[in-house]
């Protein structure tokens, strides 16, 4: 009864870890990471911009997601974020939104 258990437990572990394998590889799970960390940075370094966060797509050409956000008045900022697998570093178009808020803010 017990080795029953134990190995229920085991195939649902190796079943677990596989799904997040897969999601992780799909892009799931990397797009989810990267929408709460760009928000949260958006929200902390931007906040009377009030950028809410839009869509998320993978570029082939930059090698990265472009996220996008927009403001209280639909205007669209657009961001690189990646790398593919943990994308936390924000590059191209963060300097633009930078800009924008300064100068307006």
């Amino acid at each position: 009864m017990y080795m029953k258990k134990k190995k229920i437990m085991i195939l649902s572990i190796i079943i677990i870890i596989l799904l997040l394998i897969i999601l992780w590889f799909n892009g799931i799970i990397p797009k989810q990471i990267a929408k709460i960390y760009s928000t949260a940075y958006m929200n902390f370094n931007f906040s009377q911009m009030e950028l809410k966060y839009d869509k998320i797509e993978w570029s082939p050409y930059h090698a990265s997601y472009i996220i996008n956000f927009k403001d209280k008045d639909n205007e669209i900022y657009s961001c690189v974020i990646g790398p593919k697998y943990f994308p936390v570093n924000l590059g191209q178009g963060l300097f633009a939104i930078e800009e924008t808020y300064r100068n307006n803010y």
